[in-house]
């Protein structure tokens, strides 16, 4: 157990030279002083801070965001000649082929957990110091940050190692919450310090705040099925009844002004993650260069990966002529491709054609996709978040990242009403969200009537690569099917085994869990 302790005690110290991620005024602090920094009250700014800043792991391509869609039938990873193999990691998990060794499950595990810790480091210090307003608050931050964590590790485990913020002996393994044990845990917790949160207009959509926790805690009891066995959809409802009743959030009208590369506040965020030029974040937020073809260079960016696509098996489900999310050109002039989907002729910013790298062959993205050896024009590519073509930096994506906004309450509402049979109010939430999402000059049909796979492709047309998918497709009992390049899989792979690393200094996780 001196693994974890040398954990929690290194985080304490590599924490204050992290980067403000809030609104929050930054301060960094100087880590030679040791521990006194944690001890020192004018710090706690600097203790809320760490927390906060590990958001930006979930939504690395390569990380979280990478197990949330690699593994669904929205992002798939082929190998191109020599390129992006990366010994079978990515086939892994389109193929659903991987086990307990796979270095995204220890890389996301240990990101996860360490937002845990950080959280944890946060609440205990800071409760030490001088009661006051800010304090107060910065400690129910750090309390719903650590239930969101939670609920990540949950989802994605099936487990929660989990100590109380105020447990500093790190030479005893954590006690591991089951699924349903952390699930009533987070719930119980949301709803302890809602009442102290402050809302959007207050304090931005960059922290914490009251609809960020009523969105927690829809999710979880969206979920809570699939967690328990029992479910709870009247719960789920209500909490979506309180954010869309709060002036603080709208859907938007154009449904591209959310995802551009200079966007901060917006109406439909609940809960974003803040990148900028300005700060260099880090990570593997390249969402211009992983999934462009060689290529595509247009301002600085001249180094491109030609790395995932989508499937035709979700591609073929689009209402490609009249849904708005399918494309828009509003980039073009600028980039030379489009926001969105990706297919066919591929051109450059001159409007020139493009050619693979034998200059001779047009660049035609196509959907058939070989995933042990595919060509370089293999694949239908995505464009969510537009590009800055200015960027002082292509290996840094600026946009601003929403992990919760208000379309997406609308769609669980739709669908909880619909599992609690009221198709009705089901069908008005979803036929809400359509009618905002018509493409220019054209009418995207309302539906007269619902299923359940009308649900989850409205899920899916809404949210694609929002790092949302492989949570839907097991709540819809899909994840397991067969689609492009993938056979059906095993029942067992909804959930993802605890990493070796973790199980062997911890004897409390299950490692049957996700291996059978």
């Amino acid at each position: 157990m001196k693994r974890y302790k040398f954990i929690i005690f290194s985080t304490i110290l590599a924490l204050f030279s992290t980067v403000a991620c809030t609104d929050l005024e930054e301060n960094v602090l100087d880590e030679q002083l040791g521990g006194n920094l944690v001890n020192n009250p004018s710090n706690a700014q600097a203790l809320i801070n760490p927390p906060y800043a590990s958001l930006r792991r979930t939504i690395e391509w390569s990380n979280y965001w990478g197990l949330q869609e690699i593994t669904t039938d929205e992002v798939i990873i082929p190998t191109r000649g020599t390129d992006w193999y990366d010994n079978g990691a990515w086939q892994q998990l389109h193929l659903h082929t991987w086990n307990s060794d796979h270095m995204r499950f220890q890389n996301v595990w240990n990101h996860l957990t360490q937002g845990v810790s950080r959280a944890n480091t946060a609440i205990n210090y800071i409760s030490q110091f001088p009661q006051s307003t800010t304090n107060d608050l910065f400690i129910t931050e750090a309390r719903f940050l650590r239930a969101y964590y939670m609920y990540l590790i949950n989802d994605l485990f099936g487990q929660v190692p989990f100590r109380a913020a105020d447990e500093t002996d790190y030479s005893a393994s954590p006690e591991v919450l089951s699924r349903k044990e952390a699930a009533d845990y987070i719930i119980d917790e949301l709803k302890a310090i809602l009442p102290n949160l402050k809302t959007k207009s207050e304090v931005g959509s960059t922290r914490a705040t009251v609809g960020a926790a009523q969105t927690l805690l829809a999710k979880v009891y969206l979920n809570y099925e699939v967690y328990t066995g029992e479910a709870k959809w009247n719960d789920a409802i209500s909490y979506c009844d309180q954010l869309i009743s709060s002036s603080d959030y709208a859907v938007a009208d154009d449904y591209w002004s959310m995802f551009q590369f200079d966007v901060a506040e917006h109406p439909e965020f609940i809960l974003r993650v803040p990148m900028s030029d300005a700060v260099d974040y880090g990570g593997d937020v390249q969402w211009t260069n992983f999934a462009l073809h060689y290529s595509q260079e247009f301002g600085n960016f001249n180094s491109i990966w030609n790395g995932p696509s989508t499937t035709s098996t979700f591609f073929n489900t689009w209402d490609t002529e009249n849904d708005a999310r399918f494309q828009d050109d509003g980039i073009k002039s600028v980039t030379g491709f489009n926001q969105g989907f990706l297919v066919g002729q591929q051109f450059a910013v001159d409007g020139s054609e493009l050619f693979l790298r034998d200059n001779t062959t047009p660049l035609v993205f196509v959907p058939e996709i070989d995933i042990q050896s595919a060509p370089e024009n293999a694949g239908i590519r995505v464009m969510k978040f537009a590009p800055d073509p200015n960027t002082v930096d292509q290996f840094r994506s600026p946009n601003d990242v929403p992990i919760m906004r208000i379309s997406d309450v609308y769609l669980i509402r739709a669908e909880a009403k619909f599992r609690s049979d009221d198709e009705d109010g089901a069908l008005a939430d979803i036929n809400y969200i359509r009618a905002k999402r018509n493409m220019d000059g054209k009418t995207l049909p309302l539906l007269t009537s619902l299923t359940l796979d009308d649900i989850l492709d409205e899920r899916g047309y809404e949210l694609y690569w929002e790092g949302l998918r492989r949570q839907d497709l097991i709540r819809f009992g899909k994840f397991t099917n067969a689609y492009q390049e993938k056979e059906a899989s095993e029942a067992f792979r909804t959930i993802f085994p605890v990493p070796t690393s973790a199980a062997d200094v911890n004897e409390n996780l299950d490692a049957t869990l996700g291996n059978q």
